[in-house]
This record gives structure tokens, C-alpha cells and sequence, in this order.
């Protein structure tokens, strides 16, 4: 998936929990599926409308494989998203020097041209650092010898199906044999039980609640004063989420506000002084405002921010992604409250948390 990180993909689902004792739930719609996202798409104007950085157009069909260097995919299918595209992720070896990827139809009818995509760089974390906030913290590592082709969309590739053929290359002039990948282009909306706002209540680890909407959270820290002396903090750095109601448009829109307060250690004055001392209060807020897509034969929901906004204390800072940011990306399914299952990482490792919302 998309900036997976994203693919990870970073293993975020969504399910549905009975607001009562009772599991029972009226009003819930059947959902079917979206029959534009079936519809196969000309692999000319796909391959045409596509962007990948560090790749170049080429006219006629991709090099011939040696058949000399190993190379498999983990997944045979994936989901892209309008404008946001898809991710392609694998494993390379160190002298891995770019691939081969020309497009197709799903009947195997080629496009004329095939992308050369040269090497990018290598990654541990994928990160964007402007993100803040309970949507901000989905896991999506790779190890050092993953790569990942970020693949975008042009305006006019639509919902609908098509297909891939990969391989890659090395510095020595191997080629390995094609993998082939067919990826379908999710419509915009498609679930009627998430049109309306939900608003966040709690979220919980294993179970166990770890916070709740207008509960304050603390971390402590250590302060090495200039006199060379330590000081411990408590509460040193302190945030209460106040609200966060996220709304699902029936168009295929969504929007959520997060209001944050802050109470934060001033370092550098307390380091100075070595009394602890403190910023005025400040409150943050952050909205995102971009599509959500429901993909119904896997029960999936992907979130993908084009716009956002920051405002501290009133000053506001806007920005724009072209292309999208995915957000969330994960199995969603409704009976009652809504609750977003995330994988994340901390000091002990990788954990589950759950984010629960109410109508």
C-alpha cells in the first residue's frame, strides 16, 4: 500500500464493536461491491498516467531476463488508491541497480512502453515528521535490504483493475524472470454504515484502557543543568487530547479535527537554572481533510489525506499533498462503535492498540 510505512503495510484494521450487551445492530446496510472497481483499464493509459521518481519511460518491451538472479513478491494482488497510487515493496540484493515494471491488462495485452526505474535509496523507517497526533503512529519499518517504488497516479486513472510485470537488475547485468502483480484501483466511499461523524472516546492496549478523550497524559524526563548537576522532571511533558470527531461523507470525502492542550517543559530555561520551569499552555489544533476508500471483498478502510491543517494558539500553517498521504489502510469491520486496531512501536517493541470512536 501506499507509503508503506502506509505499506506496511503498517498492519492497521479497522472492527466494530457493539455499543451495549447486545451485538445486534439495526440499521446496518449490506455492502456490496463497487462494480467500477472491476472494470479493466487500457494498460497504455495506465502506464502513461503513472509517476514514479527515479523512473524513465522506455518505448517497446522490457529487456529479456537472464533468468540468473533470484527475486519473488510477497503478495500477488494489492489495492491502489485515485491520485495516491500503490507501493511496490521487496526485498533486493546488494547490488540490486533498479527493475523492469511494464504495465498490462488483465487478459496479459502489454503496454508499449515499460518504466526503468533506477535505485533509490535505502530506508529503515519511512517517517514524516510533520505528522502529530492518534493518527500519526502506524508502524511501517523495512529492513535494510527492502526496497519500495512509490508508484502515483495522474487525475485520469480511475477505479478499476490492471496488472504488472516486475523485475529487477543488477550492477553486474543480471536480470531476474517477471513477477506479476495485479492491483485494483479502489472508487472513492462504498460503505453507507460509515457515512456520519464519529467521535473518539478511549484507546486501549491488550485490553486494558490507557487513555481516555480529556485525560491528561505526562512523560517525565532528565535535565542536565549547565551547573552539571541532574535534575528529574515529573509531568515535565504533559498533552490532553480534548476531541477528535472524524466525519465520513457519503462522496467519498472525510475530515477530522484534533484538538490537543499542552503543558511543556521549558529545557533550555530549566537547564539554565536548574528549577523546572514551563512554556505557557498551548493548544493545537490539527485537521485533515482528504478520501476514504472501503474495499468490500476484504473489508478494508484506507484513509488519504490531501490537505492539513496546524494551528497553535491560533497561528495556522496549511499544506497540501499532491499525491496523497495514506493515513490509515486496514480491515474494517461495522455492528456498532468503531474501533481502529493499529500495530505500533515503542521502547518494548511492536504493540496493538485499540481507538475507540462513538456516533
Amino acid at each position: 500500500m501506499k507509503k508503506t510505512y502506509l505499506c506496511a503495510v503498517a498492519s492497521l484494521f479497522l472492527v466494530a464493536v457493539s455499543c451495549s450487551d447486545d451485538d445486534s445492530v439495526s440499521g446496518i446496510v449490506t455492502v456490496t461491491p463497487d462494480p467500477t472497481e472491476e472494470i479493466a483499464l487500457n494498460p497504455d493509459d495506465v502506464s502513461g498516467n503513472i509517476i514514479i521518481n527515479n523512473g524513465t519511460i522506455v518505448p517497446g518491451d522490457a529487456p529479456t531476463p537472464t533468468g540468473t538472479l533470484p527475486f519473488t513478491m510477497d503478495q500477488a494482488t494489492q489495492s491502489g488508491f485515485q491520485k495516491n497510487g500503490f507501493d511496490i515493496t521487496f526485498d533486493a540484493p546488494t547490488n540490486y541497480a533498479g527493475a523492469y515494471i511494464q504495465v498490462q491488462s488483465a487478459d496479459g495485452t502489454m503496454a508499449d512502453e515499460y518504466w526503468n526505474v533506477t535505485v533509490p535509496g535505502r530506508s529503515n523507517v519511512i517517517n514524516n515528521e510533520k505528522r502529530k497526533g492518534l493518527f500519526s503512529e502506524q508502524l511501517s519499518k523495512v529492513n535494510d535490504q527492502e526496497i519500495e517504488i512509490d508508484v502515483d497516479f495522474e487525475d485520469s486513472v480511475s477505479a478499476g483493475t490492471f496488472c504488472y510485470l516486475i523485475c529487477i537488475y543488477d550492477t553486474d547485468g543480471n536480470i531476474s524472470q517477471p513477477v506479476e502483480v495485479c492491483v485494483e484501483v479502489e472508487a472513492w466511499g462504498g460503505n453507507p454504515n460509515l457515512v456520519g461523524t464519529w467521535n473518539y472516546t478511549k484507546r486501549t492496549r491488550n485490553g486494558v484502557t490507557e487513555d481516555t478523550i480529556g485525560t491528561e497524559e505526562c512523560d517525565d524526563t532528565t535535565v542536565f543543568c549547565a551547573n552539571e548537576t541532574e535534575l528529574l522532571v515529573e509531568n515535565a511533558y504533559c498533552d490532553t487530547l480534548l476531541s477528535l470527531p472524524i466525519t465520513f461523507n457519503a462522496d467519498g470525502t472525510y475530515t477530522y479535527v484534533e484538538t490537543t492542550n499542552y503543558n511543556d517543559l521549558d529545557y533550555e530555561a530549566t537547564r539554565e537554572t536548574c528549577t523546572a520551569t514551563f512554556e505557557a499552555e498551548a493548544e493545537e489544533l490539527y485537521s485533515s481533510r482528504g478520501n476514504w476508500a472501503y474495499d468490500e471483498e476484504e473489508g478494508k478502510l484506507t484513509l488519504v489525506e490531501f490537505e492539513y491543517t496546524e494551528t497553535v494558539n491560533g497561528d495556522p500553517s496549511n499544506g497540501v499533498e499532491e499525491n496523497g498521504y495514506l493515513l490509515f489502510d486496514g480491515k474494517a469491520t461495522l455492528t456498532g462503535s468503531l474501533i481502529i486496531e493499529g500495530e505500533y512501536d515503542d521502547d518494548s517493541g511492536v504493540y496493538i492498540a485499540e481507538f475507540h470512536f462513538t456516533r
